[in-house]
């Protein structure tokens, strides 16, 4: 719908810390800053705020963007068979725009048609192997995730949403990639970006607690201890077991060695290493 507020963050300089205690910068937010950023629903606000202008300028030129425009409103209003509806019209006036396949799944996911929404978002992905920067490929994944555990209830307690096996040590190694967007495996930089991305967009909508939500969110923080900050392990931890992850021994023993790491002097005179760099955060 929109980019990400990655961006923002362009010009300014954040320190992290990496699992042997080395600073480096990172290209992304730190630590509370990042859980602040995925909670407070910054782009829910600023929809509703231009929500008379966006219907004025829907009703004096019906574009496709103005049109498009009104149904990702109507989305973050909750109108979400309206908002289909309005997509659905979108595609007959306008037919195969990435954007109207994309806003389609999103709200046909909400309204809770997760069988029809994914077929949009796998279309979506042909329309556009880029758009939201490459992560469509974790959107399909959760929509599969969440018909599976409508049939299994006990399914996320024995996959990754996202497709990584990181095991069970303290700091494991890096696992292998899962299938991006071109089916190829993606790069660490594309799994940390597409998990941003993703589960920004979710929190917009889905609030704790939330099953899905919470086991990316466990995977990312594991993904940051292993290949990027710390700070922002801890944290992603912290808010995983917000959304119904379990505490459990593996999770508390990570944090107790995170917190052990942090507080110790930093190594600031050795560069540190970022696997997971590289993209937008």
């Amino acid at each position: 719908m929109l980019l990400p507020a990655a961006a923002a963050q362009a010009c300014i300089n954040y320190i992290g810390t990496d699992h042997q205690g080395h600073a480096f910068s990172p290209d992304w937010i730190v630590g509370e800053e990042l859980s602040e950023h995925l909670t407070e629903q910054v782009r829910r606000r600023w929809q509703m705020e231009r929500a008379r202008e966006v219907i004025a300028e829907a009703r004096a030129t019906p574009s496709f963007e103005h049109l498009n425009n009104l149904g990702v409103l109507l989305i973050y209003q909750g109108q979400y068979p309206i908002a289909i509806r309005q997509f659905l019209a979108i595609e007959r006036s306008s037919p195969g725009r990435y954007q109207t396949a994309a806003n389609l799944g999103t709200a046909l996911e909400l309204a809770g048609h997760d069988q029809v929404a994914l077929r949009w978002i796998r279309i979506g992905m042909r329309r556009n192997n880029d758009a939201h920067l490459g992560s469509e490929w974790l959107h399909a994944r959760i929509l599969e995730s969440k018909i599976a555990l409508a049939q299994d209830p006990n399914y996320l307690a024995k996959h990754s949403i996202a497709g990584v096996n990181f095991g069970d040590a303290l700091v494991p190694p890096m696992p292998a990639m899962p299938a991006g967007n071109d089916g190829k495996p993606v790069t660490q930089a594309v799994l940390q970006s597409s998990m941003s991305y993703q589960l920004f967009e979710r929190t917009q909508f889905v609030k704790p607690t939330d099953p899905i939500v919470a086991n990316v969110l466990r995977d990312w923080a594991t993904l940051h201890l292993v290949g990027g900050s710390i700070e922002n392990a801890n944290m992603l931890y912290e808010l995983a077991v917000t959304y119904g992850a379990p505490h459990d021994k593996l999770m508390k023993r990570r944090q107790a060695h995170i917190r052990a790491i942090l507080a110790k002097p930093r190594k600031d005179g050795e560069d540190g290493s970022c696997a997971i760099c590289g993209s937008h955060f």
